[in-house]
């Protein structure tokens, strides 16, 4: 893949990341979850595929955050999975800031 292409991959990577915190954060406000799932469910799953595609060392954490979005439905230990997802959307933004420094 030629390396501009990679470069954008990994920078709508980043931002659909972003969004996915976002979400997870908006979740946190009791029922606010209900509404931010309809984007961050899509997204952790475009984000398996940049993942998959870029080879850019988040895979692993990716597919964990697909499981963590499905998990924050839990009533009350949903939290907890919503904010592990944060902090997996934190981890991925900052290798995917440290990639896109090094091309």
């Amino acid at each position: 893949m030629r390396s501009d292409t990679l470069r954008l991959l990994n920078l709508l990577q980043l931002l659909s990341e972003i969004a996915i915190a976002v979400g997870y954060l908006l979740g946190l406000i009791p029922f606010v979850y209900l509404w931010s799932y309809t984007w961050v469910i899509p997204l952790v799953f475009v984000n398996l595929v940049f993942a998959i595609l870029t080879h850019n060392g988040t895979t692993t954490k990716t597919v964990i955050n697909i499981i963590m979005s499905f998990l924050s439905f839990i009533p009350v230990a949903g939290y907890v999975f919503r904010i592990v997802g944060i902090v997996i959307s934190g981890l991925n933004i900052s290798a995917l800031s440290k990639e896109r420094s090094r091309r």
